[in-house]
């Protein structure tokens, strides 16, 4: 499974995503993680960011099986995603 996730919290919260999110996920820009899970591991991280949950925080999480259901573009100084595994 083909994953992205994006946050928008409060400055004092973004820690407690960062740290829950890089534990699967690459960290593509500040709010924005990206890789490929199992379902399980889907399932987990959705179970990890309900139990951390606070009434301001705004998480999104797209879901993909299919690897070419997305098509990235990058411009500007940013990284080539995956490039930090090479």
């Amino acid at each position: 499974m083909y994953v992205i996730v994006v946050y928008d919290v409060p400055a004092d919260r973004t820690h407690v995503y960062r740290k829950l999110l890089r534990r699967r996920l690459e960290h593509l820009q500040y709010s924005v993680f990206y890789g490929e899970l199992t379902e399980g591991q889907v399932t987990a991280m959705k179970n990890d960011i309900d139990e951390k949950l606070e009434s301001d925080d705004s998480i999104v999480v797209f879901e993909s099986s299919n690897p070419t259901a997305f098509e990235l573009s990058t411009f500007g100084d940013a990284d080539e995603p995956g490039s930090r595994f090479t």
